[in-house]
């Protein structure tokens, strides 16, 4: 059963957020990896590189204080954090790590 998509109305908390990325990347990957016939690895490369020049403009964005967010870029942090992040999703997850389980039955 496939998951029911998530639209940006749905968006309410960092869950949902990361949901719709999820479904949003992955689509974005197949339309290009179909259209382009690109090998996996090359419009992989691509999104991160695309992610990477979204962090440097919204970082821009941020450099003089004006949004009323209050976030302060700090490169050098900041983008350690996204490699750790890239890095832990994309880490095979071993058999026996019950987020990857599949439920049976009910308690």
């Amino acid at each position: 059963m496939l998951p029911q998509p998530v639209k940006t109305a749905d968006i309410t908390d960092e869950n949902s957020a990361q949901t719709y990325l999820n479904q949003a990347i992955m689509t974005t990957f197949c339309r290009v990896l179909d259209s382009s016939r690109l090998p996996p690895d090359v419009v992989m490369k691509l999104l991160a590189t695309a992610l990477g020049q979204t962090y440097r403009e919204v970082a821009a964005a941020h450099q003089d204080g004006g949004c009323p967010c209050g976030w302060r870029p700090q490169p050098g942090t900041d983008i350690e954090t996204l490699r750790t992040s890239l890095e832990e999703a994309a880490a095979p997850r071993r058999i026996d790590d019950l987020l990857s389980m599949a439920a049976v039955g009910r308690a």
